[in-house]
């Protein structure tokens, strides 16, 4: 099994699996919130969850905040133990920049798409600095696939056998917004994203939370048929291991480690799939 993906829209991207041979399971990583700069960042399990992704070729997607850029001397948020050695230096953010591509680098042909999260925006909007699109430019020019996204937009995972295409599902993808309380904890969000965007698969971030559910659509075809189809709503976890500092001060505790693996499970005599979402850094 192999994949490509591609930019159709400002918005979208199709993502192909083709398999010369019917293997009935494909699967992608879905990451955001890393925050991979700062010292509090679970590098081990995050590059345990990659080399799982790089074993099995799956694509890997990180939706926002891989930076967490916060320890220039213009922040009010920075703080020395939270400013790793590699960081300190006179070019903070080329420093960001190129370390983690060489730290990225051993991952380039699974990197799907990176897309900017509220970090990386408000960077942009404070110093004109891109921080995502220099990270992709630099992957791409080691030969990666990957795709740089938007704050929100849309991938299609196509499943391919040769030139007859089984089934498309379509993921909706947001970094995320609000503060996650502790009686929602962002659960509510997803109402409001299924309101206003169309999808099989809704993924967002930012609030450091992780949590799942599920709906079974009921609808008719174009030819008047009633089915069901599934509906899945993830929020991705965090990879940076907070209970002090500001967070404590914020009145927030711990909060969960990772991300999600998405497994497409295929029925080869019925040309049917679904989708099962596992918990990445915990499966």
């Amino acid at each position: 099994m192999s994949w490509a993906i591609q930019r159709t829209d400002p918005h979208a991207c199709i993502l192909v699996y083709d398999w010369a041979v019917f293997s009935g399971v494909e699967k992608a990583l879905l990451l955001s919130d890393v925050h991979w700069d700062s010292a509090q960042c679970d590098l081990k399990t995050l590059a345990r969850d990659l080399d799982k992704a790089l074993e099995s070729k799956s694509p890997v997607f990180i939706f926002g905040d891989f930076f967490d850029a916060m320890q220039g001397k213009w922040d009010p948020r920075a703080s020395q133990s939270s400013l790793r050695e590699e960081h300190r230096g006179g070019s903070y953010l080329d420093l960001l920049v190129d370390t983690s591509f060489e730290w990225l680098k051993k991952y380039a042909s699974i990197l799907a798409l990176i897309s900017p999260g509220n970090h990386e925006t408000s960077i942009q909007k404070r110093h004109e600095v891109n921080l995502t699109e220099r990270l992709v430019t630099l992957l791409r020019r080691e030969g990666s696939p990957c795709v740089l996204g938007t704050y929100w937009g849309f991938v299609g995972f196509s499943h391919r056998n040769g030139h007859k295409t089984a089934a498309v599902h379509s993921l909706h993808y947001h970094h995320g917004f609000g503060g996650g309380g502790e009686i929602t904890r962002g659960l509510i969000d997803h109402s409001r994203t299924r309101g206003m965007y169309s999808a099989d698969i809704y993924v967002s971030g930012h609030i450091h939370r992780r949590n799942y559910d599920e709906n079974i659509i009921t609808t008719m075809s174009s030819r008047g048929v009633v089915h069901q189809r599934q509906q899945l709503f993830l929020r991705c976890a965090s990879y940076k291991s907070e209970h002090d500092g500001w967070h404590a001060e914020k009145g927030r505790a711990a909060r969960p480690i990772g991300g999600w693996w998405l497994e497409f499970k295929g029925f080869k005599n019925r040309n049917d799939w679904c989708v099962i979402p596992s918990a990445a850094a915990t499966s």
